[in-house]
């Protein structure tokens, strides 16, 4: 074997026998690559949510939507996705897609106020009786509450589901 020769196979044994120490297996670099995956992924979810939230503030019902149904399909546990859509579709008045999405966070957080809000605002404003129950679960909440910090909150939810309520009696 020319010199060239042994040389080329000296370097590539020292080379086999160190990779271990520099190269990383498979699974570790599927593993990163998946951790990647998943950080990017969050990113995009966060931004998706912070485009829905701000939309929801201009009152730009359309776009809030648009940003918050891929947080849904996307991350489908997360109630406030839900809340968001929910709050989208309301305000575009498709009261029959808010209440999918309310109950969709209902069914997440069953004791979740906004939630049971929006659905008794949905309800109402469908004409369906059991907006009722959602006005009652929320009195009994906010009497239970008896001035807890949640209360100025829990009685803004009442009233808009009563005022849902008398506006969609007035309306039948």
């Amino acid at each position: 074997m020319p010199r060239t020769g042994l040389a080329m196979l000296a370097t590539a044994t020292a080379l086999l026998a160190a990779a271990p120490a520099w190269a990383q297996s498979e699974m570790e670099l599927y593993t990163a690559g998946a951790n990647e995956l998943q950080a990017a992924q969050r990113e995009v979810i966060q931004r998706n949510i912070d485009m829905a939230t701000a939309a929801l503030q201009a009152k730009d019902y359309a776009k809030a939507r648009k940003y918050a149904q891929p947080v849904t399909r996307g991350d489908p546990k997360r109630v406030e996705a839900w809340l968001m859509l929910g709050a989208a579709q309301s305000g575009l008045q498709d009261w029959k897609r808010a209440r999918l999405a309310y109950a969709t966070a209902l069914r997440l957080s069953p004791n979740h106020p906004e939630a049971r809000a929006g659905m008794g605002i949905a309800m109402a404003n469908t004409n369906d009786p059991a907006a009722q129950q959602q006005l009652a679960w929320l009195a009994a909440r906010l009497e239970a509450c008896g001035g807890c910090g949640q209360a100025a909150q829990l009685n803004r939810f009442k009233g808009d589901v009563e005022t849902a309520i008398a506006e969609a009696s007035k309306g039948s």
